[in-house]
C-alpha cells in the first residue's frame, strides 16, 4: 500500500528533523529551532496515526493484498477480533508502540518543561528507530511482494490466514495494549534520565518523573496481571503464570520499575541513590528493549510458545539493542562524574535503610529472571544446541527472594526516616502475634512445606502491618495512603498463590457418556459435544457436589485448521473458596468391535439383519462453516422392528489429516453401527454392527479430563484489584495534588 509505506518514510524524516531541531534549541536557544522541532514532531504524530487509521481500515474492510492482514485476519472473524489482530503481529505491536510513544510526546509538549529540547530529542530518537524497523517490514506490503511464487501481481487473496484460536479470545482486545502502554512509556523515564545525565541537573528531575514512574509501574503491573488470568482461563494447564520468556520479559522491567519507584522516593526524601536511580531509569527501558529483541527475533521460537518466529528483523532489533545500551552507558559514566555521593541513612534501623534492602531484592530477582529467560541465547554461544532451565530454577531462586521483599514492606512502613525509633516498632507486637496464631493454622490446616509456610506467614504480617496504616491514614483523610494499599494487595496474591497450590487437588479422569461418575467431591455426567455460541465444540459435561444445584461445565475442544492440532479450552467455575477447573484432554470414540457383524446397504434397497429391517436412504453432510476443511458425513438409515420405525445417522467426521467415526445405535440398544466403507459411485455403505455384549459402558465414547480444585484462588485475584487500585490511587494522588 504506497500511501502506508509513504506515511511510514515521512514519519521518519519528520522525527529526524524533529530531533535535529530540538537539539539545536538545546544548544543556541533559538525560537525558530524550537517551533521547528514541535511542528515536526506534531506532523510525525499525524502521520503515525493516519497510519494506524488506515492498518485498521485495511483489516476491518478485508484488504487481503495486504500481507499483514492476510496473515492475521479472516473473514469469518467478527469485528471484535478483526480490531484485535492489529496487534496479533509483529508489525501492528511496532505500529501500536509508535502510535504510543507519539501520544506521551505530545503529553511531554503540552506540559512545556524547561528541559524539552532534550527529553523530546531523545523521546523522538527512539520513536525514529522503531519507524526505521516499520520501514524494513512494513505492515502495508503487498502480498505479492513477500510471495510471488503464490501470488501473482495485482492478485487479491478471497481470504487471509485468520487469528489463531489461542488468541482468539476477549482478553486479546484488551492484555497486549495495556502492556505495550507500559513498555513504551518506559522511553519516558529513559528520555528524562538522559536529560539528567546531559544537563548534570541530577535532582530537579526525579519529581519531574516521579508520577511517569507510577504510571509504568500501573501499567506493566496490569498488563502482566491480564495475562495470567487469561492464560488462566484459557491455556488449560491450570495456571496463570508458567515463567515462559515472553511473560518473563514484562516481569523483569516491571521489577526494576518498581525499584526504580522506591529508589525516586528515597531521593525525593533527602537526596540519596543519585546514581543509582538514573541507572535504575535508563535499565528499565533498555530491559523493553532486550525483551523485545528476544521474543521478536525469533531465537526463542522453540522456547516459547508466545513467541514470534524466526524474523528478518533480527539484525534490527540487534542494532536497537545495541544502540542504546551503548548510548545510556556512555551518558551515564560521563554524566554521574560530578555527582556529590550522599549515603541513604547513617543508622540500620530506617525506612530508608530497609526500603534500599527491598530495591535490592528486586534487583535480585529481575537477575535470576533475566539470566534463566536469556539461557536459549547464552547456551547457544557455547554449544550447538541451545537449551532452557526449568521452571524449578525460577522456583527455587525466586522462592527465598519473595521472603526478603515480604521482610521489608512488612518492616519498612513500621519504622521512621532518618532515625531509629525502636517505640514505634514495638506497638506492632499484637500484628505479630495475630500472625504467628495465623501462621499456626495453616500450619495445623496442611501447610507444612518450610518455605511455603514463612512465605504465608510472612505476608499475612503485610497485611496487618501496612492494612492498618492505610485505615490510620483514612481515618485522618490523608489520601496518600495507595502505596501501603498496594503492598496490602501484594500481601494477599502472595497468600492466594500458595493456598491455590499448595492445597491444591487435581485428578485425572475418563467420563463415559451418559455414565455419572465421583470426581473428588463431585459428581460429573458427560453429555456429549454440541458447538458453542463461537461456533467451536464444546463438551457438555453436568456437575453436582457441596450440594449446590447442578451445573453445566463446558470445556471446548476442537479441531484447529490454524494450528492443525486439536485446541483445548477449560472451563473454570468459580465456588467462591475455590475455583474448579476442569481442562479436556482427549476425546475417546467407541472403538468398533472387530467380531461385529459387516452390513452391505445399496440406497433404497431393504435388508433384514437379525429382527431390523434396514433401508440406506442417502447422506447427510453438514460443513463447519466457523472452521476450514472439517466436513461431517451421515448416512441416513431408517430402522424398523415390530412395527417400530427410527431413523439413525452413523457418520464420519473429518478434520484436516483427523478422521472420526462418529457412531448411532440400534434403538433401545447400546448397540453402535460404525461406517465401514462408503462407494459413492454405486449408492453403498458398508455398515459394522456390534455384536450383543455384556459391558455396553466399555463401548462408549469417553471424556478423558484433568479436575483440579484450587483453594482461596480468588484470594489472589482480590490481591491483584488491591495492588492496582493502590498504584492508581497513589498516581491519581500525584496528577491531582502534586503538580508534574
Amino acid at each position: 500500500m504506497i500511501a502506508g509505506i509513504t506515511a511510514t518514510s515521512l514519519a521518519f524524516i519528520c522525527l529526524i528533523i524533529s530531533i535535529v531541531s530540538y537539539y539545536l534549541h538545546y544548544r543556541n536557544r533559538t525560537k525558530e529551532s524550537l517551533l521547528l522541532g514541535r511542528y515536526a514532531f506534531y506532523c510525525s504524530t499525524g502521520l503515525i496515526f493516519f497510519q494506524a487509521a488506515l492498518l485498521m481500515w485495511g483489516i476491518l474492510t478485508h484488504q487481503f493484498h495486504w500481507q499483514y492482514v492476510f496473515s492475521y485476519s479472516s473473514r469469518d472473524l467478527s469485528t471484535f477480533y478483526l480490531i484485535s489482530t492489529f496487534w496479533g503481529g509483529q508489525e501492528g505491536t511496532f505500529l501500536l508502540w509508535l502510535v504510543l510513544g507519539a501520544i506521551y510526546g505530545i503529553i511531554l509538549i503540552r506540559k512545556k518543561f524547561d528541559e524539552e529540547p532534550l527529553i523530546m530529542s531523545f523521546m523522538s530518537l527512539v520513536l525514529a528507530f522503531i519507524t526505521m524497523i516499520l520501514i524494513k517490514k512494513s505492515p502495508f506490503t503487498y502480498v505479492w511482494d513477500l510471495n510471488p511464487a503464490r501470488f501473482e501481481a495485482g492478485m487479491v487473496p478471497i481470504d487471509g490466514n485468520g487469528l489463531n484460536p489461542l488468541l482468539q479470545d476477549p482478553w486479546m482486545i484488551i492484555h497486549p495494549p495495556v502492556l505495550f502502554t507500559g513498555y513504551s512509556a518506559t522511553m519516558i523515564l529513559f528520555a528524562f534520565a538522559m536529560t539528567a545525565l546531559v544537563t548534570r541537573k541530577h535532582d530537579g528531575w526525579i519529581r519531574t518523573v516521579f508520577p511517569f514512574a507510577i504510571f509504568v509501574v500501573l501499567a506493566l503491573g496490569t498488563g502482566i496481571i491480564l495475562g495470567g488470568y487469561w492464560a488462566y482461563t484459557t491455556l488449560g494447564w491450570g495456571g496463570y503464570w508458567g515463567w515462559d520468556p515472553v511473560e518473563n520479559s514484562s516481569f523483569i522491567p516491571w521489577m526494576s520499575s518498581i525499584a526504580f519507584l522506591h529508589g525516586a522516593i528515597i531521593q525525593r526524601r533527602h537526596g540519596g541513590l543519585k546514581r543509582t536511580n538514573i541507572f535504575l531509569a535508563l535499565l528499565t527501558f533498555v530491559l523493553v528493549l532486550y525483551g523485545s529483541f528476544l521474543t521478536r527475533s525469533g531465537i526463542l521460537s522453540d522456547f516459547s510458545v508466545h513467541s514470534f518466529s524466526e524474523s528478518i528483523l533480527t539484525d534490527y532489533l540487534t542494532a536497537f539493542v545495541v544502540l542504546f545500551i551503548a548510548l545510556s552507558l556512555i551518558a551515564y559514566i560521563y554524566g554521574t562524574k560530578n555527582i556529590m555521593t550522599v549515603r541513604v541513612s547513617e543508622k540500620f534501623f530506617t525506612r530508608e535503610t530497609f526500603m534500599l534492602f527491598g530495591i535490592l531484592a528486586l534487583l535480585l530477582s529481575s537477575i535470576f529472571t533475566f539470566f534463566g529467560t536469556s539461557a536459549p541465547l547464552i547456551t547457544g554461544i557455547f554449544a550447538d544446541k541451545p537449551s532452557d532451565v526449568s521452571i524449578e530454577y525460577y522456583k527455587m531462586l525466586n522462592a527465598p527472594v519473595a521472603i526478603l521483599i515480604g521482610l521489608f514492606i512488612a518492616i519498612s512502613p513500621i519504622l521512621s526516616w532518618r532515625r531509629e525509633n525502636q517505640a514505634k516498632i514495638l506497638k506492632y507486637h499484637y500484628h505479630l502475634l495475630i500472625t504467628i496464631i495465623i501462621g499456626i493454622l495453616a500450619f495445623m490446616f496442611g501447610l507444612r512445606d518450610p518455605l511455603p509456610l514463612i512465605i504465608f506467614i510472612l505476608f499475612v504480617f503485610v497485611i496487618a502491618v501496612n492494612g492498618e496504616i492505610v485505615f490510620r491514614m483514612i481515618k485522618r483523610r490523608n489520601l496518600d495512603f495507595g502505596g501501603y494499599f498496594s503492598h496490602v494487595g501484594i500481601g494477599f496474591m502472595l497468600i492466594g498463590i500458595i493456598t491455590s497450590s499448595s492445597y491444591a487437588t487435581n485428578t485425572r479422569i475418563t467420563l463415559p457418556l451418559n455414565s455419572p461418575q465421583q470426581v473428588l467431591t463431585y459428581e460429573m455426567n458427560y453429555r456429549g459435544f454440541r458447538t458453542g455460541a463461537d461456533g467451536k465444540d464444546e463438551a457438555v459435561i453436568q456437575v453436582t457436589g457441596d450440594g449446590k444445584t447442578p451445573w453445566e461445565a463446558a470445556p471446548k475442544f476442537y479441531w484447529s485448521e490454524f494450528n492443525q492440532a486439536f485446541m483445548r479450552n477449560p472451563s473454570v467455575h468459580n465456588l467462591w473458596l475455590k475455583d474448579l477447573y476442569i481442562s479436556p484432554i482427549q476425546v475417546i470414540p467407541p472403538e468398533p468391535d472387530n467380531t461385529g457383524d459387516p452390513v452391505t446397504l445399496t440406497k433404497s434397497n431393504p435388508v433384514y439383519f437379525e429382527t431390523y429391517r434396514l433401508i440406506f436412504d442417502g447422506y447427510e453432510m453438514r460443513d463447519h462453516s466457523h472452521t476450514a476443511n472439517t466436513i461431517e458425513v451421515f448416512a441416513v438409515v431408517q430402522v424398523s422392528e415390530g412395527g417400530t420405525l427410527s431413523t439413525i445417522r452413523p457418520g464420519i467426521k473429518v478434520s484436516g489429516q483427523q478422521k472420526q467415526l462418529i457412531p448411532a445405535y440400534l434403538p433401545g440398544t447400546e448397540r453402535a453401527l460404525m461406517i465401514q466403507d462408503i462407494n459413492i459411485d454405486e449408492d453403498k455403505i458398508t455398515i459394522l454392527v456390534d455384536n450383543i455384549i455384556d459391558q455396553e459402558e466399555d463401548r462408549r465414547e469417553m471424556l478423558a479430563v484433568e479436575v483440579t480444585e484450587k483453594p482461596l484462588i480468588n484470594v489472589l485475584w482480590l490481591g491483584t484489584i488491591v495492588m492496582i487500585s493502590g498504584i492508581s490511587i497513589s498516581l491519581i494522588n500525584r496528577s491531582r495534588f502534586k503538580p508534574f
